[in-house]
């Protein structure tokens, strides 16, 4: 049991499993955390971690050195933590670990307490990696990136706020909840990316996405719009996607074809920000030019090789 200034972890490790997936095994565990400043309340997560082949050993008595950024997810509203496996497949074969919130999935969640408990888990990092007991021991990198959907896309801006833990911010279709995620955005000057799509009637781009990116104090700030991009789009909840249609949503893309969007702007962006791989960047800056599936908006692009 290790006791933090923040947080007490009381059970690190409840159920373990593996799957092979791209260049990672991909392992898959639940954690409970205790923040002992908010009367001890328990937090929870699902975590995804990627695992380094055993063809690669570590001699007894050290400490593995590869290390993985972290990304420190937060969920949409009744869109629960573990149905982003579209996510998980793409990011943690691609060497980054997955924290993904499973508290405030009710119908009645509070937003400044869901950012608190973001704000948290960013700041648990540290304690899990050091924790023998942890898969994430030895593995953790103390960079981090607040990433989120809808509701947690709106809350990923507040727990950056003011937040020194944090490296960068992604949001998915973010939604602006209360407290104000768009003058949060303001105060966030972090590498900021942003996801949104033209058929997302949920959380309408021109009241919730653009005014985000408009705010961001970011330096490098990227605002990236799906073309017939769906909000449901971002996970793997069917039960986002029935909603989506009895709001009246049309002609928005499914998982599968907007992940596939994702996915090819995502992983070198997070390679470039956090990874510091000018290559991917240069990627990232040729893709955005020459894709016709999205259009966008960006204060400059990312660093390229000299």
């Amino acid at each position: 049991m290790i006791s933090l200034p923040r947080q007490l972890i009381s059970a690190v490790l409840i159920g373990t499993c593996l799957v092979l997936s791209g260049q990672y095994k991909v392992g898959n565990a639940v954690v409970e955390l205790r923040d002992t400043v908010r009367g001890n309340r328990m937090v929870t997560a699902n975590l995804w971690y990627p695992v380094v082949p055993e063809e690669q050993p570590v001699a007894k008595g050290e400490v593995r050195t590869e290390k993985f950024p972290v990304i420190c997810f937060a969920h949409g509203y009744l869109h629960p933590g573990d149905q982003y496996g579209n996510l998980v497949d793409i990011l943690v074969p691609a060497g980054y670990i997955m924290l993904s919130l499973t508290t405030f999935e009710g119908f009645l969640p509070s937003h400044r307490g869901y950012a608190e408990e973001l704000r948290f888990l960013a700041g648990a990092v540290k304690g899990l990696g050091c924790d023998t007991r942890s898969p994430l021991f030895g593995i953790a990198d103390t960079l981090i990136c607040l990433m989120g959907h809808s509701m947690g896309g709106g809350a990923s801006f507040i727990a950056a706020d003011g937040n020194n833990d944090v490296d960068a911010v992604v949001a998915l279709t973010p939604w602006e909840i209360r407290p104000s995620a768009i003058e949060a955005a303001g105060r966030v000057r972090v590498p900021t990316l942003i996801f949104s799509g033209t058929s997302d009637c949920i959380t309408s781009p021109e009241k919730n996405h653009m005014p985000m990116y408009g705010r961001s104090a970011a330096a490098d700030k990227t605002f990236i719009s799906i073309i017939n991009g769906s909000h449901c789009g971002m996970g793997d909840n069917r039960k986002c996607f029935t909603a989506e249609r009895l709001a009246g949503c049309k002609n928005g893309l499914d998982t599968e074809v907007q992940t596939v969007i994702l996915e090819r702007y995502l992983i070198p962006w997070l390679n470039c920000i956090l990874k510091g791989d000018r290559e991917e960047g240069l990627i990232f800056n040729c893709t955005l030019a020459t894709d016709h599936a999205v259009t966008w908006l960006r204060s400059r692009p990312l660093p390229e090789p000299d």
